[in-house]
């Protein structure tokens, strides 16, 4: 055999040995498991989180924690047991800032805290009002907590309303009540993108407690109250009902939130729910004069009929009411621009994105001093309502 050959063999002979090898090597590799993970055993989740302010240099920091016990079949105590899973347990501690209470948490418990599982942030209305950059950009910055994480203001402390609650369930009550299409900017990505906005405003649920009966005994869950309005990281106030409605009509959004109309030349009252809503926003600048004209058109069906008109469709009483409705819808929508004008002085409905997107230039020379400009802003306010459907029955009510 010739030397060649036998040098090909001997090659072939080594390739052979490296496959086999290498799929050998893989499976230890993925064998050997995660070595720096921390076992569930020695975990401490925290579920959710409030922040108060104490003092010119202390924040209070009080977590709900679920410590899983695959073994436990009862809570040991009404601690807030979930049956064999693990138990929750309040804990509050002091601090400069998050991280330093949560240091020294930590020394108070053998596990380890992670933040991974949080689903709300709560800021006590004190610390709220003072601002809450520290706080967020220890959210935003640090790795664990994930951006899916819903935050919320409350009335009060945020101590007072964790320390009510012992059951983790309660807060996919309230964060389901945060998702709704008012509420969208409350989680955590969300926040970030919106405190980079050209007006720094955005809107967070507030959360509060309610009481509802479960088998005749009274209970009280986490609800949303309301909402809070947010300017450069600081609560500058709330919203009312009416204009909180009217925020909701111009939001490009399924409402499905019922309307309510008094006639009054008529006995009774006609009730519209208003299904969709198409908002535009016209941005101009007339000789130094800034000027914005909203457009909103609504989608809705008569749900209720208590006036002696008869509503059917195509007829002339159908048409007839849009008009009212229109009236009715631009007051409202007229009262919330002077709240958020000259009460709030916060632009929570994208006038600064408009006005940046048509007016690069000019927008640029103001958007340091913005709230002034905002203010000063004349609105022209443009409504249609268009009435689908009258309802199934023509039967009047009123005699």
């Amino acid at each position: 055999m010739s030397d060649n050959k036998l040098k090909g063999r001997i090659g072939r002979g080594r390739e052979m040995r490296l496959y086999v090898l290498f799929p050998l090597l893989l499976l230890i590799v993925l064998l050997a498991g995660c070595w720096d993970k921390i076992e569930v055993n020695d975990m401490a989740m925290i579920v959710s989180a409030g922040i108060d302010h104490i003092d010119d240099d202390q924040i209070e920091l009080t977590v709900q924690v679920f410590i899983p016990n695959p073994t436990a079949t009862s809570d040991g105590g009404g601690n807030g047991g979930a049956g064999g899973e693990g138990n929750v347990y309040t804990f509050s501690t002091k601090g400069s800032s998050m991280p330093d209470a949560l240091t020294d948490l930590q020394k108070k418990l053998p596990r380890y805290f992670t933040w991974s599982h949080t689903k709300a942030y709560v800021f006590g209305e004190t610390l709220a009002r003072r601002g809450m950059n520290d706080e967020f950009d220890f959210l935003f910055r640090d790795i664990q907590p994930r951006e899916q994480a819903n935050f919320f203001i409350c009335k009060g402390t945020a101590k007072k309303l964790l320390n009510s609650q012992i059951d983790p369930n309660t807060y996919e009550t309230l964060i389901k009540l945060s998702q709704k299409p008012t509420t969208r900017s409350s989680t955590m990505h969300e926040v970030e993108a919106l405190i980079n906005g050209e007006s720094g405003a955005f809107l967070l649920p507030t959360a509060d407690l309610t009481t509802m009966l479960t088998n005749g005994v009274e209970k009280r869950i986490l609800s949303v109250s309301g909402l809070a309005v947010i300017h450069n990281k600081k609560l500058v106030g709330y919203l009312d009902n009416e204009c909180t409605t009217g925020l909701r009509l111009l939001q490009h959004a399924v409402l499905g939130r019922n309307i309510t109309l008094t006639r009054k030349e008529e006995p009774g009252s006609i009730v519209i729910r208003v299904l969709h809503s198409n908002m535009k926003l016209y941005p101009s600048i007339d000789n130094g004069k800034w000027k914005m004209r909203i457009n909103v058109k609504l989608d809705a069906d008569v749900v209720q009929n208590s006036t002696k008109l008869v509503l059917a469709n195509g007829s002339d009483s159908l048409r007839k009411i849009e008009g009212t409705f229109n009236e009715e819808i631009k007051q409202t929508i007229v009262y919330t621009m002077e709240q958020l004008q000259n009460k709030l002085k916060t632009d929570v409905v994208g006038f600064a994105r408009a006005y940046h997107k048509k007016y690069p230039q000019e927008w640029k020379n103001v958007k340091a001093a913005w709230t002034p400009v905002f203010q000063s802003v004349e609105v022209e306010i443009e409504t249609k309502t268009r009435i689908h459907l009258p309802g199934i029955t023509n039967i009047r009510v009123a005699q």
